[in-house]
């Protein structure tokens, strides 16, 4: 019997276990997957969607050592004092705990991510010899997201797990249900199986599920031999405010300083850590307008015909070994080495001034991260078909509102505002008309694999499955350590979020068992 079951050995069940290593506790880990992806393993997240399309579902989930950090970037944001607190235009809005409850967790989980110091994009500016844009304060603030130099848990502390002694990993162990006792108020043992036909049962002390945002709610609800709703379910809560983080390329900014635009928005580069500039909306704006959180981004892509063109498709096909025939590796070569000046530069650019490298011709894009309104009719729900292991699919019926596409076009209406005032460039609004219709919209709207809210965390058990310690309501030994648990999303990237909550979860469990 282990002190601690955690079930999924992504950035969350990975970054728990290592808050025990070297101590008396007994901890194990049932993963899933493999410690390479398996198209097998991947077909277990199948699912049925029934709502907007939501491509993530399916390419943004990885049963695997390491989870979606195997898939992801690294980039780290923290949310802010102001996303915590209820926002009267936003229904269900609020946490919990106040952010400053999480400013010890998230420096700790900064480390796990390896980040460095915070540097405000105005000190980053200064330290390049560049003037930050001057954009009205009361509209729009400049800020930097950082990123992971390593990011994939699952190579970074594999060895570190596998050479721990009170740590004990299980892989292709996908767990099909919770067991709790007769009365729900306590987890028994978790079952297991494996896509050979094995099964097995884990007993702990402990239990934290560390999945997604939609594979938590998925094993809850599927978890109803005691409670016929699933488990923690009494108040039809699991699943329900499903969300993500909306991501819209809103289309091309012209202008006449393409190099000043790419001192102000490409990525810098201090001692081999990534600081990405994004163009931020307000609390005022926020508040005034009754909007969402929202950022953006200038993204410069390279000409179609451009020798950069050919070198990106050509890294991508060779990465996704996707070149159809030796000619076409042939014309994509010859198109690269066609003008060497234009890589050159681009390495001058990025290994001695330590600026992203970006083309000096191509399209130059506004996009945006939105966050979106908390919503219990956007949820997880089980599908009528089973997965290979007996288990029921996921029914997924994501939904976006109004607020969600106000939010989106006043901030694009801003942005290209404050870039005319400023001379940096100008945005045609009518490549914006598709914001003015409700239904149409939507079909505009990308997911971003950022799965949030489906257990969502509130004092009440009439308002949340977790309580503000991620407990599950009324099961003792039993936590969540996921954005599953997000009341809001804000705008930020949630690794780094779900990370600072777990180490919290860490903290907890240390303390009531000692």
């Amino acid at each position: 019997m282990a002190d601690v079951c955690i079930i999924g050995a992504g950035a969350a069940g990975i970054t728990i276990a290592r808050e025990f290593l070297g101590t008396h506790y007994k901890v194990v880990i049932l993963e899933g997957g493999g410690f390479d992806p398996e198209a097998d393993s991947q077909k277990l997240f199948e699912s049925e969607v029934v709502g907007l399309p939501h491509n993530s579902i399916h390419d943004g989930r990885a049963r695997v050592f390491g989870g979606t950090t195997t898939l992801w970037g690294g980039q780290a944001l923290r949310l802010e004092d102001f996303d915590f607190k209820v926002r009267s235009w936003i229904p269900y809005s609020g946490w919990p705990i106040p952010r400053e409850a999480l400013d010890p967790y998230y420096e700790r989980a900064e480390r796990v991510l390896h980040l460095g110091a915070r540097i405000p994009f105005e000190d980053l500016c200064s330290s390049f010899g560049i003037d930050p844009p001057p954009f009205d304060r009361n509209k729009l603030y400049m800020e930097c997201s950082r990123w992971s130099p390593k990011p994939n848990f699952g190579k970074t502390y594999r060895e570190e797990l596998k050479n721990a002694s009170n740590i004990s990993v299980l892989l292709h162990a996908n767990v099909t249900a919770i067991v709790t006792n007769q009365t729900a108020n306590a987890v028994e043992n978790v079952e297991f199986k494996t896509l050979a036909g094995n099964k097995g049962t884990a007993k702990a002390q402990f239990y934290v599920i560390c999945c997604g945002g939609i594979e938590t709610a998925r094993l809850l609800l599927a978890s109803n031999r005691v409670e016929p709703h699933g488990v923690g379910n009494q108040n039809d809560l699991v699943g329900r405010y499903f969300q993500e983080h909306i991501h819209v390329n809103y289309g091309n900014v012209l202008t006449k300083r393409r190099a000043r635009l790419q001192n102000l928005f490409e990525s810098f580069f201090v001692k081999g850590l990534k600081h990405a500039p994004l163009v931020t909306l307000t609390q005022q704006m926020q508040v005034e307008k009754q909007l969402l959180s929202i950022h953006g981004l200038v993204v410069f892509e390279p000409a179609p015909d451009s020798g950069i063109a050919a070198m990106k498709k050509l890294f991508r096909a060779m990465i996704g070994r996707s070149l159809s025939n030796v000619s076409e590796l042939r014309r994509l070569i010859g198109r690269t080495l066609a003008n060497p000046g234009d890589l050159l530069r681009l390495a001058y650019r990025l290994h001695v001034q330590k600026r992203a490298a970006t083309p000096k011709r191509g399209p130059i894009l506004f996009g945006a991260q939105c966050e979106m309104a908390p919503n219990p009719d956007s949820r997880v729900l089980l599908s009528q078909a089973r997965d290979q292991l007996g288990m029921p699919r996921v029914r997924l019926d994501w939904r976006l509102g109004d607020l969600e596409r106000r939010t989106l076009s006043e901030f694009v209406r801003t942005l290209g505002s404050e870039f005319e005032r400023l001379g940096l460039g100008s945005f045609d609004l009518k490549q914006v008309a598709f914001l003015d219709d409700p239904a149409v919209w939507v079909e505009r709207a990308h997911d971003s694999a950022h799965h949030m809210g489906t257990t969502r965390m509130h004092e009440s058990p009439q308002l949340g499955v977790v309580d503000p310690q991620c407990q599950v309501h009324g099961i003792a030994n039993l936590y969540i350590g996921s954005s599953a648990v997000f009341p809001t999303s804000a705008r930020s990237n949630p690794t780094l979020t779900i990370l600072a909550l777990c180490v919290r979860v860490a903290d907890r469990l240390k303390e009531i068992s000692s």
